[in-house]
């Protein structure tokens, strides 16, 4: 069987998110992206490419990191990009790559916010609706739920797990943190999560969904044993852990896109390292590449 590469990129700490950048290698020989990695626009100037020229940190992952990694592999278009939901340090990449690769496809789940949100947040989700807007127009998106399929590769199986059709509701506000307004946090919560087969080896995309909603809403929205996997790329960045969550994945290895400086709060390090997995982390390796063959799981 040929192989089924995932590559997690590390993002440097510019101060502002944190940064999801997954590339997906696949048998069939194409490559596709899960969520771009950080990119905040800075002022409003557009620069003669037609992307914001100004970026928080000097940074955007797109530019700085998808880019060179695809060009060292070989690769000169981008099959799909699935963007799990719409934050800065999940789709601002997409930002700068949508104007520099011929991107075949753009899925995501078609969710938008529509309550009280600050200037920020409307900033940020207007962006997103723009790319969204720009492939549609061309006829190069594709929204999906939970329980659709993604074709992204003969030689894998991809499922949506979450969110639901009718998307994740919001049962207990009260329980939030003032700070964690719900422009964030109901984006999270109903960001895409993948599962994705390849042979015997099962991988889950956890997106950025949030401890109080891993527990009361994803675990039991589905059945048991359909979050089960062998790689588990962590919500959350590791930071938002729910244990029925470990108990209803039981990966053997975990990969986390978390800064040095947060490494202290990986609650996923804690809880998935306690219950048997390795767990491998950006900030302290750097670039972490998972690779199967069907049968068996190799990382470095």
């Amino acid at each position: 069987m040929k192989p089924f590469i995932l590559t997690c990129l590390p993002s440097p700490d510019t101060g502002r998110g944190v940064g999801l950048a997954l590339v997906l290698e696949l048998p069939g020989g194409g490559v596709w992206l899960y969520d771009t990695g950080c990119g905040y626009p800075m002022g409003t100037g557009i620069g003669p490419d037609g992307a914001p020229h100004q970026w928080v940190g000097d940074f955007n992952a797109g530019r700085d990191l998808i880019a060179p990694f695809l060009r060292e592999r070989g690769f000169t278009k981008i099959d799909g990009v699935v963007v799990s939901h719409a934050h800065y340090d999940h789709f601002g990449g997409l930002l700068w790559l949508e104007k520099h690769f011929p991107i075949a496809l753009l899925v995501d789940s078609g969710y938008d916010f529509t309550g009280a949100m600050s200037a920020g947040y409307q900033r940020e989700l207007s962006d997103f609706n723009g790319i969204r807007e720009r492939f549609k127009a061309r006829g190069a998106w594709k929204a999906v739920l939970g329980g659709d399929p993604i074709p992204m590769d003969p030689g894998l199986e991809v499922k949506v797990l979450a969110p639901p059709r009718g998307f994740f509701p919001d049962p207990h506000p009260e329980k939030r943190n003032p700070k964690d307004p719900a422009s964030h946090y109901m984006l999270n919560s109903n960001a895409l999560i993948l599962g994705i087969r390849h042979g015997k080896k099962s991988f889950v995309l956890g997106g950025d969904i949030e401890k109080e909603d891993q527990e009361e809403l994803l675990v039991p929205s589905l059945p048991v044993g359909a979050l089960a996997c062998d790689v588990l790329v962590a919500p959350g960045h590791g930071l938002h852990t729910a244990e029925n969550f470990v108990a209803a994945t039981r990966p053997s290895l975990v990969v986390v896109s978390l800064f040095d400086r947060w490494l202290a709060n990986c609650t996923a390090k804690t809880l998935f390292e306690a219950s048997g997995a390795t767990v491998r982390i950006t900030g302290d390796r750097g670039r972490v590449t998972v690779e199967s063959d069907g049968e068996r799981i190799a990382h470095r």
